[in-house]
């Protein structure tokens, strides 16, 4: 009897040292709310909408788990999927984790990650885009999306990658990040490959980066780089960045998009913040080997939150875009709209948990 107390006591004593080791958190975000759209259409016609896939913040759920191995190294996963409020289904993807799906260690030497995540350059925006990503249907077409990566890269724009292999690490304060995707075409490795570098560097109250990527697409060079930065003091960040992305055309004419922005943020009391932007975005894309279209963009977004807890906000938020020339023939290049003015309200709530 007195073995068999002790054996129980020296697996339950393992068990409780592993699982110490070993942890999955299962987390997200839920948001709904109502969003109002001026001038959708040629007739100039408003749309009252629930935005389901989430307003403030893109809704998901996710699971990442932490496994100790000793010696300061970690094995470390996420899995994270989008889903829509107002049906349940997955948000405009049939894939299950369509937003990350990666696996790395971390270790002395740095980290490295591989699977479908984000990328570098959106990443580096991230420290310096005005609303730190919320609002992302609104601000994000400028700010986070590359115009030309086709659909296969990662089911539209540069957000993300599928076959992505990202290394981090830091040296004397400067994070600089290596990224690969592979490309995954038969006999040639590079085809559809993307390599980036990145760099960020936050001393103080000042951070700064930047991030070159450069990618072969259908054996044409696609050049996109980024760089900005920010200054934090108490309540008060202000933040601005610039985005430029060159492609290779078969017209002899290169396509070209140039956005930049700035924007301040100011926290009024705990419980309220505020924050304004603008963005800007021109963009040429050949039509033929001697003509081109300019298209622009112009983005005023303010909102104001108010923090009901630490995971549950109200918000409020009105934008205002002019656009011209948005569309390549049918092809919306810019947005929903050819020329004109377009105004947007929104207000919901959004819950972290």
């Amino acid at each position: 009897m007195k073995k068999t107390l002790i054996a129980f006591a020296v697996l339950s004593a393992f068990a409780a040292t592993a699982s110490a080791q070993s942890s999955v958190t299962i987390y997200g975000s839920i948001d709904a709310g109502l969003r109002n759209v001026t001038n959708i259409d040629a007739a100039g016609n408003s749309k009252l909408s629930m935005g389901s896939n989430g307003t403030y913040n893109s809704n998901r759920i996710g699971f990442k788990g932490v496994e100790d191995l000793g010696g300061g190294m970690n094995a470390h996963f996420v899995l994270e999927s989008g889903f829509n409020t107002a049906t349940g289904s997955y948000d405009n993807s049939a894939v299950a984790f369509n937003r990350s799906a990666f696996v790395g260690v971390t270790g002395e030497f740095g980290n490295l990650d591989l699977g479908r995540q984000y990328s570098l350059a959106f990443k580096t925006i991230g420290t310096y885009e005005p609303f730190s990503y919320k609002f992302p249907s609104i601000t994000s077409p400028v700010a986070g999306v590359a115009l030309f990566f086709p659909a296969t890269f990662s089911g539209g724009g540069a957000t993300r990658f599928n076959n992505d292999i990202q290394y981090t690490a830091i040296f004397s304060g400067v994070k600089v990040s290596a990224e690969y995707v592979a490309g995954e075409v038969a006999g040639d490795v590079g085809r559809n490959a993307v390599k980036s570098v990145a760099a960020t560097y936050t001393t103080g109250p000042v951070n700064f980066g930047g991030t070159f990527m450069s990618t072969d697409i259908g054996g044409l060079r696609n050049k996109y780089y980024t760089i900005g930065g920010a200054f934090k003091d108490g309540g008060f960040r202000i933040s601005g960045g610039f985005v430029k992305e060159n492609q290779e055309s078969l017209l002899k004419i290169d396509s070209e998009q140039k956005s930049y922005w700035g924007g301040v943020n100011y926290t009024l009391t705990p419980q309220i913040e505020l924050t304004g932007a603008y963005y800007v975005t021109d963009s040429t894309v050949a039509t033929s080997a001697a003509t081109k279209v300019d298209g622009k963009r112009k983005n005023l977004v303010v909102a104001a939150t108010y923090a009901l807890s630490k995971r549950t906000n109200f918000y409020a938020e009105f934008d205002n875009k002019k656009l011209t020339n948005a569309f390549v023939g049918a092809t919306p290049l810019l947005g929903t709209i050819n020329n004109g003015t377009q105004n947007g309200v929104s207000v919901g709530i959004t819950h972290l948990f």
